[in-house]
């Protein structure tokens, strides 16, 4: 991979991380404030964005960035 492709490559990693970080954070203020019925729905969907989250920060850091 080319200097100029792998750059982009980063910059668009740390751009999904920049929003995972953002959901991951809007799950946790949602779950202190969300009803019974929905919690077990938001739990899952919060999961999701962690997962989604360790993955790239594991992608970032293999290509030699700072997440």
């Amino acid at each position: 991979m080319s200097d100029e492709a792998k750059a982009g490559l980063l910059k668009a990693l740390q751009a999904a991380l920049a929003a995972e970080h953002a959901a991951v954070y809007g799950y946790g203020v949602v779950g202190g404030r969300i009803g019974r019925q929905r919690l077990a729905e938001a739990r899952s969907a919060y999961d999701a964005h962690r997962a989604r989250r360790d993955a790239l920060v594991r992608e970032v850091r293999d290509l030699g960035g700072a997440p």
